[in-house]
């Protein structure tokens, strides 16, 4: 395409060396933004076209904006060049994707809708409709329009593998591994389709196999924590306690901020009996996240099998005040306080504890001390074989 003003051209240029293109846009999924060099150079035309008053209703421009992040920009100039040509297919394309980028996601299915009602065989369009569903949180109608496009184009790699993103979301994990099967036929050296298939095969009980595809998601990407953090999650379901302690270092030397992995290794030190680190670990996630309620009941285990009572009941307490409803907090509260003699605290939060949790009252009845606060209840009339008696 001619342009007669020179910055458009130079913009123009610019996106071609770049891949986005000068009309219909096509970025990588998910992104399309550039960076560094080539984003600074952008920039620069873009200033200069703005300051000429040489700004024009083009789809070039609107796209300029996009390579940049400045989707509401980009959104005015799409709009105005749909306002002179209501049929410009491309302008109604890079409208919708710019929608998607702006969060906006039922704006930018309308777009793609009005799109398929003119070309309904756009497999790019059918996808992208399934990404603005997606965003929706209506898989599937997602579902039904990836899987559109890959009839349209059955080697259409991304839809494939959103395809199985949102049938993994939706439980349908079968379905989910066939499709990251075909993504890893179609590009073998893709992690995240590795990844994503071990857990579905997690899900699915096949705890071995999904070790094997976080293996190879590492292999291919060892310098992401997901994998690790992963596979070392099922090494401590299977009870590998030092390769879960392995692969959650790995994780925290990667994302030193994760306080989820520094709870998850402490969890597989206890297992292995070393409570000092276990203890450490607890700490550092609260430290990265003091309203962590399951790392302040870990730590309160911890400092009660230390013997350190008043200090364990307070990290329980802490667990309550992040999260109320936390059964197995309100439980350990409770066999504390009965321990200490607080019957009126403990009656509580074991009342709160089997209402939440009612399997717990099979664990208080075989609790010396809880056993006798139960037995204590029924002569009250507050409990009714182990349950409270409005049920729970």
């Amino acid at each position: 395409m001619e342009f007669t003003n020179p910055l458009l051209a130079q913009l123009a240029g610019l996106l071609t060396a770049n891949q986005l293109g000068t009309q219909r846009l096509n970025p990588p999924p998910g992104g399309g933004g550039l960076s560094g060099e080539a984003r600074g150079e952008v920039e620069l035309v873009l200033a200069a076209l703005e300051a000429s008053e040489g700004k024009e209703a083009d789809v070039a421009y609107g796209n300029g904006c996009f390579a940049v992040g400045r989707y509401a920009d980009a959104v005015a100039v799409y709009l105005r060049v749909l306002e002179l040509e209501p049929d410009h297919l491309d302008a109604r394309f890079n409208l919708g994707l710019a929608c998607l980028r702006l969060k906006r996601p039922l704006e930018a299915a309308d777009e793609f809708t009005a799109l398929l009602h003119q070309d309904p065989a756009a497999a790019e369009v059918q996808y992208q409709r399934g990404n603005a569903f997606d965003d929706l949180g209506e898989g599937d109608l997602a579902i039904a329009d990836y899987s559109r496009a890959i009839e349209m184009r059955p080697d259409y790699l991304q839809a494939i593998y959103n395809r199985g993103l949102v049938l993994a979301r939706t439980g349908r994990h079968g379905e989910a591994i066939e499709d990251f099967d075909r993504v890893i036929a179609l590009r073998p050296t893709l992690s995240n389709a590795y990844l994503n298939r071990g857990v579905s095969l997690d899900e699915l009980g096949q705890h071995e196999r999904a070790i094997s595809d976080y293996t190879d998601a590492v292999a291919l990407s060892p310098t992401s924590p997901d994998a690790y953090f992963n596979r070392a999650r099922t090494y401590y379901y299977l009870g590998y306690m030092e390769e879960a302690v392995e692969d959650y270092s790995q994780v925290v030397n990667l994302s030193p901020g994760d306080a989820d992995a520094f709870n998850n290794r402490g969890l597989a030190f206890d297992a292995l009996g070393d409570y000092d680190r276990a203890r450490m670990d607890y700490e550092q996630a609260l430290v990265l996240r003091p309203e962590f309620p399951e790392a302040h009941s870990n730590l309160g285990a911890a400092q009660e099998g230390s013997g350190n009572l008043q200090v364990a009941l307070h990290e329980y307490l802490s667990a309550l005040d992040s999260a109320p409803d936390f059964a197995a907090a309100h439980y350990n509260a409770a066999r504390l306080y009965s321990r200490s003699g607080d019957l009126d605290r403990c009656t509580r939060h074991l009342e709160a504890a089997i209402k939440l949790a009612p399997r717990l009252a099979v664990d208080a009845e075989e609790d010396d001390h809880l056993g006798f606060v139960l037995k204590l209840g029924r002569l009250k009339g507050i409990y009714h074989d182990g349950l409270p008696e409005n049920g729970g």
